[in-house]
């Protein structure tokens, strides 16, 4: 049973659609900073909010499916952000969207500097001209590209009518991500695929 004060922090991210920062949840909540620091610990941990980082601080939201309303269907969207959640966290990485063929972003969860709008068009015409040469040296279909810098990579990977794209570290490996996208892109695009 949750405690007074994880009520209250969860019943003031209830009413913030777009998040709350730590010292934001306190002030609302009127409950010191530290305690709102161990009850977002503890509430995270129960899997009922999470947060993205924006800049330097964290921006706490509540989960789209808690676990007593999973046995309700969602809509599509909240099943691509709940799964685009669930892909980050598992795979650790810095961002990552769906978008689809014509470089719409359908949902990102991406660094707060990178636009989606201008990375899904990005994306979506960098595949579109590997697959040109993929074709051309008779190694298509195209499924995925893979972009490394010194601080980090970028990996898309093409499935059906979607595009997923993840955001790593330098560090991360290479293989266990490729294995993740592969198997996440066919589970979006089964579910973006659906008809409503």
């Amino acid at each position: 049973m949750p405690s007074r004060y994880e009520k209250r922090i969860l019943q003031v991210l209830d009413q913030s659609k777009d998040g709350l920062t730590t010292m934001g949840i306190a002030e609302k909540a009127d409950i010191s900073k530290t305690t709102t620091l161990k009850y977002l610990a503890s509430l995270r941990a129960e899997g009922k909010i999470h947060y993205i980082e924006v800049g330097p601080a964290k921006l706490w939201r509540l989960n789209l499916v808690k676990e007593d309303d999973s046995k309700y269907p969602v809509s599509r969207r909240e099943g691509v952000e709940l799964m685009l959640k669930k892909f980050r966290e598992a795979v650790g990485l810095e961002g990552s969207a769906v978008v689809d063929k014509e470089g719409l972003t359908i949902c990102a969860d991406l660094p707060w500097n990178v636009n989606p709008e201008e990375m899904g068009s990005l994306i979506s015409r960098l595949l579109q001209i590997g697959e040109r040469s993929a074709k051309m040296a008779g190694m298509d279909p195209l499924k995925g590209v893979i972009i490394e810098g010194e601080k980090g990579r970028v990996l898309a990977r093409s499935e059906g009518n979607s595009l997923v794209v993840a955001f790593s570290k330098p560090d991360t490996p290479l293989g266990v991500l490729r294995l993740e996208i592969e198997e996440f892109s066919k589970s979006i695009n089964e579910l973006v695929g659906k008809k409503q």
